[in-house]
Parts: structure tokens; sequence; C-alpha cells
């Protein structure tokens, strides 16, 4: 289990950057709080803490960053898969590791921000892969991808308020994907919603049975993998920069953003292999 030490803490190589006090593990140490494996452009990134329930401390969160942004602009890299070993997905935070020091919360709240900024900046897609329960910050990492596929009988829930800690960074994320009276539903009453709940609701992209979750993300990842990086990359970007525009702005610039993609040397050869009734070459640029 995570534990905190006493006063005379030691100092996280991964922590070092925000504050002076850090958690340490019982484990072996941060390089194995998550898995990465690359396969054929896929990058699965595990969280591997089931004993914490995979909780999102400052040092799962850096190597959790880390792996998010090793070899980001390397043409290879297709798409990433971010899932967690264990029933539970995500519980969170670490209570024990914000009991009663700002700077450590101030820390720990920034770092998540940070992590889910980088997700939606990559070049590349990032899929939410969930056969369990996401809780509070976990279910705000979760759902902070550019998709998500669940089980139908995974959870999420915002249960902060039951120990007095209200989800407020975890509402700004459920808040924007979802309708208020449900988003108001889950951080108010700190409820559970069913994975398929949570796709009518619209917080995951599909929910679908436990044994068909593998072929459903190989299925997204293909699709994603048959398209050109460039022009994924260059549509990803402005997806989530018109998102703060009004629709006239939005509409104005992406305008100019299509006739910027129309420049694109894949844009060219993918009009070119359309017209010519063949399969396109991408060059990824």
């Amino acid at each position: 289990m995570l534990r905190i030490l006493n006063n005379s803490l030691k100092i996280s190589k991964y922590a070092t950057g925000c504050v002076q006090q850090v958690i340490r593990f019982t484990s072996n140490g941060p390089s194995d709080l998550v898995l990465v494996k690359e396969h054929n452009g896929v990058r699965e990134i595990t969280l591997n803490h089931p004993k914490t329930l995979n909780s999102l401390s400052l040092d799962m969160m850096c190597a959790l960053q880390d792996a998010l942004l090793k070899d980001k602009d390397n043409l290879d890299l297709r798409c990433v898969v971010l899932t967690a070993q264990g029933k539970i997905w995500s519980a969170g935070h670490n209570l024990k590791e914000l009991h009663n020091d700002p700077k450590i919360q101030a820390c720990v709240f920034q770092k998540l921000t940070d992590v889910i900024n980088d997700i939606q900046r990559l070049p590349v897609p990032v899929l939410g892969k969930v056969n369990g329960y996401a809780a509070a910050a976990g279910c705000q990492l979760v759902v902070s991808c550019d998709m998500v596929v669940c089980t139908k009988n995974s959870k999420f829930s915002t249960p902060g308020a039951g120990v007095g800690v209200f989800c407020s960074t975890p509402g700004v994320a459920v808040a924007r994907i979802m309708s208020r009276p449900k988003s108001a539903y889950m951080l108010m009453t700190g409820l559970p919603v069913t994975g398929e709940e949570a796709y009518i609701s619209g917080m995951v992209t599909k929910a679908v049975p436990a044994e068909e979750l593998d072929k459903e993300i190989e299925e997204i990842t293909n699709a994603i993998k048959a398209k050109s990086r460039a022009v994924i990359s260059l549509g990803k970007e402005f997806y989530y920069k018109q998102l703060a525009m009004s629709q006239a702005e939005a509409f104005s610039a992406a305008q100019e953003k299509m006739c910027e993609n129309f420049q694109l040397g894949d844009t060219k050869e993918g009009i070119a292999s359309f017209f010519e009734k063949r399969p396109p070459n991408w060059k990824h640029q």
C-alpha cells in the first residue's frame, strides 16, 4: 500500500519539480506504476498499482505523463490506449498524500491537469479502455481521453462529497461531456453510473460486453491506423481549439483549417487515390 512517511520524507525523482515532500512506495518504485507496451503503432499504457486501487499519486501521474509523451513525434506511433490492472480502473487521488499539506494538494491537482492537457495535445488519439470502476479523479482522467470504450458492467462515479471533498476538478471533465442534470446527479449524490448509463449520457464512446472489449479497441485502433497520422493530428489539434470558440469564430477558423489541410502531402495523395480507385499510400506528412 501507498503510505506517507514521517517528516523526514525522501525526495522522489518524479516529484521534485513540484514540491520537496513526497510519497514513497512499498513496491519496487515508480517504474512499476505503469506498464507500457507498443505493437504495430499502438502504445498501451496500463496503470499498474492495484494495491492502492491505481490511485493517482504524484509518482503515478508523473510516470503516466512520461509514458504518454515518450517519442510522441515518432511517425510510427499512431494511437495510445490507456487501461488499468485490476477491478478498480482508478479510485482517484490518494487521500493520504493530500492530507494536511496545501503544497502537495496544489501540486497533485496541477499534475493531473497537466496530464489531461497532454492527452488532448498529443498528436495521436488516446483511447480510454475501462473494465472496472473509475472514481473521482480516475473518472476525470479517463473521460478526458479522446474516446472511451468500457464494458457494460463498468462503473463511473464522483463520490468525493461523501468524505467532505466535493469533486470539483472531476466535475470540470464530466460537465463538459454530459448533460447538466446527469453530471449534477453524479457530483451531488456520489452515486455511480453503469457503463450502459455512461454511454447513454454521452460520457463514453461505446459500452460493450466484457468479452468484446479487446475486439472493439482493436477495431477502433485499426480504423485510426488506416488514416494519415498528419491528417488526424491536424484535425485533433483544431477539434480541441474550436471547442473554446463561439460558433461564428469556430466556423471561420475551421474554414482556414480546411484550406490548410488541403496543402498537406497526404491530402493530395488521398484525393489522388480516390480518383484513381486505389488505396492511399500515406507518408504521414
